[in-house]
């Protein structure tokens, strides 16, 4: 499947990723914790702003506006912490859910130390579909391990999302497995730890080499620590496989959902039309021009 490995289904939030059929919605860039491989830009990180698939919203009805100008089945809430706004994790979820009906999946990304009475109880009421929990020790999850069952109780698909961090691999696992032997997990996705901007400098003091866009032996110790994993479906989601397949067939699907009837979408989700509105492959379509969508707005390219 693409350059991913994995064992056992997919979770069903990395299914529709993976067809570009969800729309990434940055609730906000608020959050008290500080990872040092964290790779949000530094212009969204600590700042309370929205975006949709990279353009920004002001409102909640801004928010539906976007995903449904993208065309998406469902939604992937990040951050930041999206626990740090559980108001509004709860009204957008639910906005989503009264436009596009119950089918449409959200998943949601937080830290188990970000559960606590207030945001279980928002999760269960929100309409989310997916939980992912991300840590790195058992230390993070003991104390939240009936926070994690009433989720499981109320019906929520509840996962493990964690980056592939190389000399960490006994301490993931034996979190993840301790949660596995409860019944507490439904997956777990492990990431190529990527490289950007905002983590770099700490990956280099740390002593990580960084080897095309992310952290050398990343991919070793994923598949390190899914040789670890007992009892749990679990996939090694690849930087090429969201690069190549996920990002782009996100942007082919805006682009044939946002194509008027005279234009015609490519593979690379670029859209063609002419000048006067014929289509490009009609016998009497003069200059043809490209433009792509970005950010919310049309570029022409060519």
């Amino acid at each position: 499947m693409y350059y991913n490995i994995h064992s056992g289904p997919l979770a069903k939030g990395c299914d529709m990723c993976l067809v570009g059929a969800k729309a990434v919605i940055f609730i906000t860039g608020l959050c008290r914790y500080r990872c040092f491989y964290c790779p949000v830009d530094r212009e969204r990180f600590g700042r309370d702003v929205i975006y949709v698939n990279d353009v920004r919203a002001d409102t909640v009805g801004d928010v539906v506006r976007e995903v449904a100008a993208s065309g998406a089945a469902g939604a992937a809430i990040t951050g930041g912490d999206p626990l740090e706004v559980p108001e509004r994790v709860v009204e957008v979820s639910s906005a989503l859910k009264r436009e596009f009906g119950r089918g449409f999946h959200i998943h949601l990304y937080t830290r188990p130390t970000s559960l606590n009475n207030t945001t279980t109880n928002a999760l269960i009421n929100s309409g989310v579909d997916e939980v992912r929990l991300h840590f790195l020790s058992y230390g993070e999850v003991s104390g939240r391990l009936h926070h994690i069952a009433a989720l499981k109780y109320a019906g929520l698909s509840v996962g493990v999302e964690i980056p592939a961090i190389p000399g960490l691999e006994a301490s993931m696992s034996g979190a993840i497995n301790a949660l596995a032997e409860r019944g507490l997990v439904d997956f777990v996705n492990i990431n190529e730890l990527d490289v950007s901007d905002s983590n770099i400098e700490a990956l280099r003091s740390l002593g990580y080499r960084v080897s095309n866009g992310s952290a050398y032996g990343s991919v070793e110790a994923a598949k390190r620590l899914m040789g670890l994993l007992e009892g749990v479906p679990v996939n090694i989601c690849r930087s090429r496989t969201k690069d190549l397949y996920q990002i782009g067939a996100r942007i082919f699907r805006e682009a044939m959902f946002s194509a008027a009837p005279p234009e015609r979408v490519q593979d690379d989700g670029t859209i063609e039309y002419t000048e006067h509105g014929v289509h490009p492959g009609h016998r009497l379509a003069g200059r043809i021009k490209v433009k792509m969508r970005l950010g919310g707005k049309y570029l022409e390219i060519a």
